[in-house]
């Protein structure tokens, strides 16, 4: 029997050297700054976050004669355009750190920025793709990028994983990209940050957590490690953001919980991949411009459906694991999951439905399209053709 078993390889080098967690952990910046060495920091901001909190000015001031500049141009879906504008208007400048604090395209841009700026290459350099119906593709670039301090006010994960996604505007496409050298240094997790972020943002990007959860624990590149990072996350998860919803996003010690479980989420699939539901938001973001947090919020019901029977008994396993079934039949026990998501949706207030998110009808041909060349698609458990995709998009429409 073991004969059989697939070999799997945990890559530690995708693991942040450091992870800070707790209310007013921001307070270790200047210290973690001094772990890596930094002498002149860029920091990169949500132009949000840096409007209408304290938190921005706080970090430049904690820097101290370190602060080189403040680089606040961060937009959703982070287009390429605005990465190398970025780079452009930054080059002149000397950094050996790069701060990012604020949410997923936040961070997407500082390992953008932290790869241009020593090296002059593009973070396209860096990005996989998919080949149907079986060729994966993943470059191994030699590039030293900047160490990189994550600093994230969303539970988009995004802090944690060497990888992300840009946006080539031009052909409507977003692109993947994955590197251990990405990997953020250090994460500081303050839920005092988070709780400044308005409640539809947390709730949508707490469900985009939960999808990574189950994405990456049915993922084909499901490993015994990554299994554990899953199972706990999704636990955690499942009873911290019931706990936020009812205080509107208020309860900071809720939210530094579901903070340490979304880490825990990222920690997964940046070990482990993800799923066709990942490569449904990368085509609503790159070709509609749809917020990543919201289209997960959508697809994570429909995704559990899509991929129900290849990975019911992966389902029936982490149902068990958190608590929302104890029956030993693998049908009732993954229903019992897909019905606590779907409860969770309800608690959260999230959109179900794609139209409800502002996805234009009649698109669906497109997007499977785009899904069918996405990487994500290739790790996920089911196969499919463009046509099944295309049904199905019109099922969560």
């Amino acid at each position: 029997m073991a004969q059989n078993s697939p070999i799997t390889r945990f890559d530690g080098r995708a693991i942040p050297q450091a992870i800070v967690s707790g209310p007013r952990s921001r307070s270790r910046l200047a210290n973690e700054l001094d772990n890596l060495g930094a002498k002149r920091v860029l920091i990169v901001a949500s132009p949000t976050l840096n409007a209408s909190t304290p938190f921005v000015a706080q970090a430049r001031e904690a820097l101290e004669d370190r602060f080189g500049l403040m680089f606040d141009k961060v937009e959703p879906n982070t287009p390429l355009r605005s990465i190398s504008e970025g780079v452009e208007s930054l080059r002149p400048h000397q950094f050996d750190a790069v701060v990012s604090i604020g949410g997923g395209a936040t961070h997407d841009m500082a390992k953008a920025l932290a790869v241009g700026l020593p090296s002059g290459r593009s973070i396209v350099d860096f990005v996989s793709r998919f080949e149907p119906p079986s060729t994966f593709i993943s470059p191994n670039v030699e590039v030293e990028p900047l160490p990189v301090v994550t600093i994230p006010s969303t539970f988009s994960a995004a802090d944690v994983v060497g990888g992300g996604a840009v946006t080539d505007t031009e052909h409507g496409k977003k692109l993947i990209f994955v590197h251990s050298k990405l990997t953020p240094s250090t994460v500081i997790l303050d839920g005092e940050i988070a709780a400044t972020t308005p409640m539809r943002v947390l709730a949508a990007s707490g469900m985009n957590a939960v999808h990574h959860c189950l994405e990456a624990y049915y993922s084909k590149g499901a490993q015994f490690v990554t299994d554990a990072f899953a199972l706990t996350a999704l636990r955690e998860l499942l009873s911290a953001l019931p706990a936020i919803a009812a205080t509107n996003g208020k309860d900071v010690a809720a939210i530094q919980t579901a903070l340490n479980a979304t880490a825990l989420s990222g920690l997964t699939y940046g070990n482990s991949w993800l799923g066709i539901g990942h490569s449904v938001c990368h085509s609503l973001g790159g070709r509609y411009g749809l917020s990543h947090g919201a289209a997960n919020a959508v697809m994570v019901r429909h995704s559990l459906r899509f991929n129900f029977e290849a990975a019911k008994p992966r389902l029936a396993v982490a149902a068990r694991a958190v608590g929302v079934s104890s029956d030993a039949d693998n049908d009732r026990a993954a229903n019992a999951l897909v019905d606590a998501i779907d409860a969770l949706a309800r608690t959260l207030g999230t959109p179900t439905q794609l139209r409800s998110i502002g996805l234009p009808a009649d698109q669906f041909e497109r997007i499977a399209e785009d899904v069918m060349g996405d990487p994500q698609t290739y790790w996920n458990p089911r196969r499919a053709d463009s046509n099944e995709v295309a049904e199905w998009l019109k099922s969560a429409w």
